[in-house]
């Protein structure tokens, strides 16, 4: 009898409150939301600080007193284009200077309340903003350069043999571009657009100018080579081998440093067992201390 009026009792509570939502809430429940906001901190994307209105304002008004010279800019921006920064070398130099008119603004605040300490300080921060965009930028061409390097290897011998058979160079590129990785892939979209145009000599020496290594260098001379109609079988075979190689050498690196990482996965156990025999030994020698006492 018991458990019939505590069943009544929560079918009324659970029809008390569906009532509730519907009235007062329209049909809304906050159920699962806690998941929900989980789930969003998965798919939410981090917020930038230079992408706030204000400091895109503060940007571009300070973007008007920069000046870059010629090589400068050209430099700048090669090195913007390689780390995938969306940005002019005015807008990013004008980063820079926003940082130290805060800076700049910030002594000045500490000067009128007499902070001497906070002037240093201010001047401290302001040197770490700036090389802390030089650093960003230089991780991400570092990123890039990592990814490209190792994929080379693999993208230059499956080019080789598919030349071997068929020398259209086009359609080998597109025909890898189905598989690359996001990072050459992306470079691969560039050469390919630029081979559409017509001149593949050109599009092949700007994709080897960005890529920035011997490999890419040795593979484009080759494929132009092959473009003027020049026969580099041996060349191909050549590269193909010694891109194997070097595959295989990086392999065996990697698996060389794999002993190191497991040795150092047992120090906290070693550690914990001479804790507990030195644990042993101490309170034997207190044992035996009270004895003699």
């Amino acid at each position: 009898m018991i458990l019939t009026y505590i069943l009544i009792a929560i079918l009324l509570a659970v029809g008390g409150w569906l009532i509730c939502g519907s009235v007062l809430w329209h049909d809304k429940s906050f159920a699962g939301s806690g998941t929900l906001r989980h789930y969003g901190k998965w798919n939410a994307e981090k917020k930038d600080f230079w992408a706030s209105p204000l400091m895109q304002k503060l940007t571009g008004f300070a973007g008007r007193f920069v000046y870059l010279d010629a090589a400068s800019e050209e430099a700048l921006a090669r090195q913007l284009s390689k780390g995938g920064v969306d940005l002019t070398p005015r807008q990013f130099t004008a980063r820079k200077y926003v940082i130290l008119a805060f800076g700049v603004l910030g002594a000045i605040l500490c000067i009128l309340a007499r902070f001497w300490f906070g002037i240093i300080l201010c001047a401290l921060l302001a040197l770490f903003g700036m090389m802390r965009q030089r650093d960003v930028l230089q991780a991400k061409m570092k990123e890039r350069d990592e990814a490209i390097s190792l994929e080379m290897p693999r993208f230059i011998r499956t080019i080789c043999r598919n030349l071997i058979g068929n020398r259209d160079i086009y359609a080998a590129l597109q025909s890898y571009r189905k598989v690359a990785g996001p990072v050459l892939g992306a470079e691969l979209d560039i050469l390919l657009a630029h081979m559409r145009s017509g001149n593949t000599a050109s599009a092949l020496q700007q994709f080897q100018t960005r890529i920035g290594t011997e490999e890419a260098f040795r593979f484009c001379s080759a494929l132009i080579e092959i473009d003027r109609g020049i026969d580099q079988t041996a060349t191909l075979d050549y590269l193909a081998d010694d891109m194997a190689r070097q595959a295989k050498l990086r392999v065996q690196k990697q698996l060389s440093t794999r002993p190191g990482k497991m040795r150092r996965t047992y120090y906290p156990a070693v550690g914990v067992c001479v804790a507990m025999i030195l644990y042993v030994l101490i309170v034997f020698v207190v044992d035996q201390l009270n004895s003699i006492i």
